[in-house]
């Protein structure tokens, strides 16, 4: 069955030693600012100095990816406008540390806000980009709507909250006035992120778009508080606000080292179905913002106006009856989660072998070979038929015929990679897809494979298995690619019968007998 490929560990990378080295002086620093022993000057220079080095370790890195030619053209896009906004943030930065550090000067407002906020669209871009949500033009339009639903959510906390709260003011200058919309910035991204991580993903690519999130949840804590307080010209300490401005930077370069870790096989990885409890978020998402937009009203009237027991009452009968509404709706959409999942076991599965059916094998070949076309990587097809199975079948019986195609299967996964494809074509035979993978290299597999099946006894009866091997090429169609695999099958097929050699001095018994097994 295939599944994800394990990529490779963190620290098997370069990339991924640095990243583990900074995420444990991000600990270091993080006890050393909450310890309360530190000076401001100290942390200042502290964490100006850090930020630019993670930020520009984070460059560098995406650097790595972009021009890496196997993590494919979209992927390259993706990971340039994320990358160019990790560049800004550097300048940003070291314009905020020269300001305040070598000029003494108030470095809010000042020119290293434009840099700070060309960070935000320049990421925005990059994730809308990113190439792991594989979706039909209805789920594309369902993901906007839930991207729509997020957006409005979030737009509704931050102008009640920030933007329009009485304690907030509006800074006088055009920079200071764009530099508190930066939790705007913040919120824009993560609700992309969540409406991306609530489809089926690889687990790599769930990796890294959760790291992207962290990385706003913790830029948005620390962007809330500076906005607040300077919003209401409160004294702070600014140290508590680049604690997690740090962590977000470290969460970035996280998801930039994993991205690396895996390598391309993140294009090649199947998606990972997405578990019944966040399937269950996404189907009630709907209903609770609506009722967070209820509460959030009952807030504003409550704190707004006088008391009113008609209005209170309805808006309080409302929010009841939106409750009973997504309570119910939980539970239908729970079975029919449960329904469905088990329904598209039943339609992708071969009931009989429990590998992946030729329903399943018609649909994701053609993906395969168009993804192996837009990145220019390998793809080989096995087409593998149990020699004189029909012979065995009629002898021994339906029954154990069965037994055999499923030890067979079973034989068959064993000796194939996790991101391989295995499925039953019809009767005796089976499909592979083995994406990665060369004519060379496919022929080598075959070979294990017919090694693994001769080596096991049915009845006292040693069976074989003729493989035929076929190599994508860009113009093939998937019909076109099948019949070479059918064709190089069939030719192995008779080259082994010519091989056979003769019995001699055996009795007739003897001869019937091996007749028999050279059938299979």
């Amino acid at each position: 069955m295939k599944a994800d490929t394990s990529s490779r560990p963190l620290l098997h990378t370069p990339a991924g030693v640095i990243t583990t080295v900074s995420t444990l002086g991000i600990i270091a620093y993080l006890i050393w600012i909450f310890s309360g022993y530190f000076q401001e000057i100290t942390d200042a220079l502290i964490s100006g100095v850090g930020l630019v080095l993670l930020n520009l370790l984070a460059g560098i890195f995406g650097v790595y990816i972009i021009s890496h030619r196997g993590f494919g053209r979209t992927l390259q896009w993706a990971w340039f406008f994320i990358t160019l906004g990790a560049w800004c943030y550097v300048i940003a930065e070291g314009l905020w540390v020269y300001y305040d550090l070598a000029l003494g000067i108030d470095p809010f407002p000042s020119p290293a806000d434009y840099f700070y906020v060309l960070y935000y669209p320049l990421t925005l871009i990059g994730v809308l980009i990113l190439p792991f949500v594989f979706v039909s033009r209805q789920e594309r339009t369902i993901l906007w709507l839930d991207l729509g639903i997020l957006l409005t959510f979030f737009g509704m906390v931050v102008w009640y909250y920030i933007l329009a709260s009485p304690v907030f003011s509006i800074g006088q200058t055009i920079s200071e006035f764009i530099a508190l919309f930066y939790p705007v910035g913040d919120f824009l991204i993560l609700a992309v992120v969540i409406a991306m991580m609530q489809r089926n993903l690889t687990r790599v690519a769930r990796w890294v778009l959760g790291f992207i999130a962290l990385a706003m949840l913790f830029s948005a804590v620390a962007d809330i508080s500076f906005a607040l307080f300077e919003g209401q010209d409160a004294p702070y300490l600014l140290a508590y606000m680049n604690a997690p401005w740090m962590c977000a930077v470290v969460a970035q370069l996280l998801a930039t080292s994993r991205l690396i870790a895996s390598g391309p096989e993140i294009l090649n990885d199947p998606p990972s179905r997405i578990s019944p409890a966040a399937q269950m978020f996404r189907l009630a998402l709907p209903y609770l913002a609506i009722a967070i937009g209820l509460a959030l009203l009952a807030r504003i009237i409550n704190t707004t106006y006088r008391p009113d027991s008609r209005l209170s009452v309805v808006l309080y009968g409302a929010f009841g009856l939106v409750a009973l509404v997504l309570w119910r709706q939980y539970i239908v959409s729970k079975e029919n989660v449960r329904l469905y999942q088990k329904m598209q076991r039943i339609a992708w599965t071969d009931g009989l072998t429990s590998v992946y059916n030729r329903h399943f094998f018609n649909e994701i070949l053609p993906r395969e070979m168009e993804r192996a076309s837009r990145y220019g990587n390998q793809l080989s097809v096995l087409l593998l038929d149990i020699d004189g199975f029909k012979k065995y079948n009629d002898t021994f019986g339906h029954l154990k015929g069965d037994v055999v195609l499923k030890t067979i299967a079973r034989i068959f996964s064993l000796q194939l990679r996790k991101s391989d494809t295995i499925a039953r074509f019809g009767g005796d035979e089976f499909v592979v897809i083995l994406p990665e993978t060369n004519r060379h290299r496919a022929i080598a597999i075959a070979d294990r494979i017919r090694d693994a099946v001769s080596a096991q006894t049915f009845n006292d009866v040693r069976l074989s298995v003729s493989i035929g091997v076929a190599s994508f090429r860009p113009g093939l169609t998937p019909e076109q690619l099948l019949d070479e695999a059918d064709q190089d099958m069939y030719r192995r097929k008779n080259s082994s019968k010519k091989n056979e050699q003769p019995d001699s001095g055996k009795t007739s018994a003897e001869k019937t007998i091996n007749s028999f097994r050279n059938e299979l």
